[in-house]
């Protein structure tokens, strides 16, 4: 009998170690949904680094991917700490957030302001609202799409950089 109580304790933490990376990755390496980007842009302007907002639809297979397959990984690398503030934004989404300007305005309303037309799109921001970088529209393949996102925080850094010093 012990041995048999042994062998679902034994297997049981089995599940357990198999099941908890995956429950930690989820609140570990999550991309949060924008709400005040006043904050993020103080951040931002102290640490003199883009924010990198992801434009999705919901629903939309190729946003997922974007997501979780280059963004949400990116969130485990602690270099990145320093490097850009990364968020999402979804079109149609009725939930309000306060714009760079300090206005309330629904995510859906800010996805139209910034004339975003197609998901994914990722755009790059610096403290004030404005783009310091070409946006990646679109998915091509996963393959390039970090290599993509580099170059534009990098693009994005040097011109924060440039107009700060």
């Amino acid at each position: 009998m012990k041995q048999i109580r042994f062998g679902i304790a034994f297997f049981a933490a089995i599940l357990a170690c198999l099941w908890m990376p995956a429950t930690l990755a989820v609140e570990r390496g999550k991309l949060p949904m924008a709400s005040d980007l006043r904050k993020e842009a103080a951040l931002a302007r102290e640490k003199q680094i883009p924010i990198l907002i992801l434009f999705s639809a919901p629903g939309c297979g190729y946003c997922a991917r974007v997501r979780e397959q280059v963004l949400i990984p990116t969130t485990f690398n602690a270099e990145y700490d320093d490097k850009v503030i990364m968020l999402e934004v979804e079109s149609g989404n009725a939930a309000t957030l306060i714009d760079f300007d300090g206005h309330a305005i629904t995510q859906a309303d800010f996805v139209a302001k910034h004339r975003v037309g197609f998901a994914p799109t990722v755009k790059f921001f610096d403290a004030k609202g404005r783009e310091v970088a070409e946006p990646i529209i679109g998915l091509v393949t996963v393959d390039y799409y970090g290599g993509f996102m580099d170059q534009g925080i990098d693009k994005a850094t040097a011109r924060i950089r440039a107009k700060t010093n």
